[in-house]
Formats: structure tokens, sequence, C-alpha cells
């Protein structure tokens, strides 16, 4: 009867989520369906009570096909048991009624309220449970933090270099994803790993091609993921830029390297400044939000409870009223930015804003007064906690399923998951467009009295007199001059690699 009637629950009922009253409810029910089986055996017999065992279960199961299985099979014999059984309980009691004075012992007149009896605490049992263990189990739990008690890392790819220095472990259990928007590796990957690999042991390249063109014992070095990739900038009313989609390989990461604390978003062309992020807390987000909380710097006489911009980079921006028909007045992504495009725009990332569960889209609405709004800015700087992975791969899966624009899609995403009593660390991130492309400008912004805690673009190279890009490797000694200068600003021991490893 029980196979029948829980659906395969009994596993499930009395694990470690199992509720105290919960048990004991179903403790009584249990123990009161067999006390109604004994009283209907004494008073009639074991062929009564078995019809009424299947009567009860057939009623489970009907309520059960109706409200959640939609199978019609199954419907129509319900019917047919529950009328045969009807028929036969309607049969007992008229023999009762008839024959009540004959016997030895006296029937009860109404066995009909056995069978209700019967029936109604096997539906309470069923329906609880199977509704707590079966049909939950089965929904997506948005927001849930929970992390596996064993957790086995895929391996990276297998690099030449990429140790990290003696006794250097801040990042151990970070995992630091760096994207290429084309298959421009060389020296850009090369001495990007020279540099970083000193600091992260983690570090996985992800580009739209292979490196196959360096030889086969490169042509691992990258994780492929090619998702609208292409580049085609010829039609001013729809600019298809190569990186448009690139939260396509943020969400490859994330799902195919799980369990690490941590995952940190850059591309090969932003600066790290590894001292400054080390004073990051890596159990929240990292970026530069509107509404983020400056991390400490000695270097300057700020609050680490306000965002002063007169000593900070420009935060990212909160978009004008979706409601509002932006396309129509959309200039260009020059003069408009993206939020009216047409094709990667407001109006298309809305089709997954829509979708995204409410209490979710509560937590960005706290942020803005209660407004419906989207954020937009660069998504070259970006940390999202392990603990946060999944949720943030579930709302990002949203955006995915549009053709929403990488710089909407993905700091949405992370003000719909950060949890509302967390903060976000406020990354002082710059995006430069102008010479130098290099850690002089950080070198600028210093004596400026700003902070750089990252910069995009960072050039590893440079356009020669006719207008061939060369490698310049004198920015592998820049950036490790830059990160010890850095350190003694922060007041911290770093150390900083003194012999070069490539040339």
């Amino acid at each position: 009867m029980f196979s029948v009637t829980f659906l395969g629950t009994k596993s499930h009922v009395f694990g470690s989520r199992a509720d105290p009253i919960a048990l004991a409810l179903s403790c009584l029910s249990e123990a009161g369906r067999d006390v109604s089986a004994l009283y209907v055996i004494y008073y009639y017999d074991v062929i009564f009570k078995s019809i009424l065992t299947a009567l009860a279960s057939t009623v489970v199961l009907f309520l059960l096909t109706v409200g959640f299985l939609d199978q019609p099979g199954v419907f129509i014999g319900c019917l047919l048991a529950l009328t045969a059984a009807g028929i036969y309980v309607s049969s007992i009691r008229r023999i009762a009624d008839a024959d009540v004075g004959s016997e030895c012992v006296t029937r009860p007149r109404y066995p009909v309220a056995f069978a209700v009896v019967l029936i109604g605490s096997l539906l309470y049992l069923s329906f609880a449970l199977t509704h707590e263990n079966v049909w939950s189990a089965s929904k997506p739990q948005w927001g849930s933090e929970s992390k596996p008690s064993t957790c086995h890392r895929r391996p990276l790819p297998s690099y030449s270099h990429r140790n990290t220095l003696e006794n250097y472990s801040r990042f151990n259990n970070v995992l630091l994803v760096v994207f290429f928007s084309h298959a421009r590796y060389g020296a850009n990957l090369e001495y990007h790993r020279e540099v970083y690999s000193d600091y992260f042991p983690n570090i996985l390249y992800i580009g739209p091609s292979s490196r196959e063109d360096a030889g086969f014992s490169h042509s691992y070095d990258v994780l492929v993921d090619s998702y609208h990739s292409d580049e085609d900038l010829t039609d001013p009313s729809f600019y298809k830029m190569a990186g448009r989609m690139a939260h396509h390989m943020l969400y490859t990461a994330l799902q195919e390297y799980d369990c690490y604390d941590g995952y940190l978003w850059v591309p090969f062309d932003t600066l790290l400044n590894i001292p400054r992020l080390e004073k990051f807390d890596q159990e929240f987000f990292w970026y530069h939000s509107p509404w983020g909380l400056p991390v400490l710097n000695p270097t300057q006489q700020n609050s680490e409870h306000s965002l002063d911009l007169s000593l900070h980079a420009s935060p990212a921006s909160i978009s004008p009223d979706p409601s509002v028909n932006l396309t129509e007045t959309w200039r260009g992504w020059g003069p408009d930015w993206w939020w009216g495009d047409p094709h990667v725009g407001v109006g298309v990332c809305m089709e997954a804003f829509r979708k995204v569960p409410l209490h979710l889209r509560e937590r960005l609405a706290a942020f803005t007064n209660g407004e419906t709004r989207l954020i937009g800015g660069s998504a070259d700087t970006m940390y999202i906690p392990g603990r946060h992975r999944s949720v943030f791969m579930e709302v990002l899966g949203l955006f995915l399923e549009t053709t929403c624009f990488l710089e909407i899609a993905v700091p949405t995403a992370l003000h719909l998951v950060a949890p509302r009593h967390d903060p976000i660390l406020f990354v002082d991130h710059w995006w430069i467009y102008q010479p130098p492309f290099n850690a002089s400008f950080v070198r600028q912004k210093w004596e400026e009295g700003y902070e750089v805690d990252t910069f995009h673009t960072f050039h590893w190279g440079e356009r020669d007199g006719d207008g061939m890009w060369r490698a310049n490797y004198e920015n592998v000694a820049d950036i490790r001059a830059l990160l010890r200068d850095s350190a003694e600003r922060q007041q911290i021991l770093f150390p900083v690699r003194n012999e070069t490893l490539v040339g």
C-alpha cells in the first residue's frame, strides 16, 4: 500500500530535513492507520480491510493524479478502482444493516467511517511528505548557498609555469578566469601568465579558439568557448563586437570548474594591483557598484562606510526607466552607450529580467528605491564568491537565453544575487581609451590622489612605426616594480620575483 501511496518518499521521510513536529504527526498517522485496520479486521474480515486499503490508496493516487501528474490512463484506472471499491463497501453496509441482530459481535453500522479515517490518514501523510520531499526537490532552489560536503576540482590545463611564489597563499582557493574576446594569445597570454601565476596558482584562460598555432604543447592552454564570438563592425546600426556575449565564457568557467572559494573574472588586458586585491574579503562580491563599500586604503583618508567619488573611480551606471522605449531616441553605442540598442540593450535584457524570481528582483529593487532598473558598466573586473556560484549561474543563464549585452547582463546579475545585508566591495576599476596603456597610468593616478585596483585597457605591447604589433617584455618587469611600490603603499609584506622567466 505505502509503496503506492508515498510514491517513493519512504527513504526521504526521516532524513536530515525532517522536522520534529512532522515526525510526530507522521508517527501518529501511521498509528491511526494501523488501529483503524485492526478495528476493521476485528468487526469484519481481512477481505474488507484489503478493500478499504485499496480504496484509500486509490483516493490518494487519484488526487495526486488530478493535482500533479496529469496522466489520463492513471486517472481512468483510479475511477474504475473507486467505483468497484464503492460498490463493495455499499454492499457490505447493506448486509451489515440486515444482519446486525444475528451476530455475536455487534458490528458498527457505518463502515464507511473507517474508510474515511483511513483515507484521511493516508492523504495527510502522502500529500505532506511527497509535497515537501519530492515535488519541491524537483524545483530549482533559487538563492541556495549550500555546498556539497565533498567537492573534487576538475584539473586545470597543465601550464609550464604555474607555481606561486614561496609562502604566498592569499589566492590559493580562488580561480582567476582570464578571457579573450579575440584569439590574440601569444605574448598576451605568456606575459600575463608569467606575472600573475606568481600569485594565482589556479588560472583558467578561456577564448574563442584553441592555441594550436603555437604547437601541440600549447593546444590545451585555452578552454575554447566560441559562443557568439563573431565580429562585424561594418553596420553602424548593429555593431557586433566580438566580446558582446563573453559572459557565456564566464558561465562556462563556473559550470566546468566548481569547488573554489571564489572566481575572479578579468580579461587578459586588465592590470591587477595584487597588493590592493589582497585586502578584499573573498566572502563578498567585488565590483565597482554604485552602492559599493570602499576597502580600507592607508594612503587615503577615506571612510570605509561611504563612496566619495573625489577619491575613487566612477562606479557602474543605473539604467533609465526600462518601461520607456529607449530605442526610439538611441543615437548609437558611442553617444548613448548600449541602453537603447535594439539588439543587445534594455529591451532585450528585460526579457530575461522578467523571468528572474521575485525575491531576487526585490534585492535589486532595494538598491534602486523600489524602481525597476538594470545596472550597466565595465565587466572587466568582477569577483564572485563560490557560495553564490549556483544562483549566479542560474540568473546569468536567463540573460544568456537572450542577446543581452555583456556589460548589462553581468552587473545586473550580480546585483540581483548579492544578499541584501552583505556589502559589495568597491573595486577602483578604471576603463581608459587613451595612453598610457601600461603601469605608468597607475603611477599617474597615485600622484592625483586616486587608487587603481585594476584598469583596462593594459597593453602587453604596442604597434611600431610600420603598424605591426610587437610584444614588449619590459612590461613584465614594470608591473613587478609597480606591485612592489603598491605593497609599500598598502603597508604589507609582499613577495616579488626578481628574475625573469621568458624573454
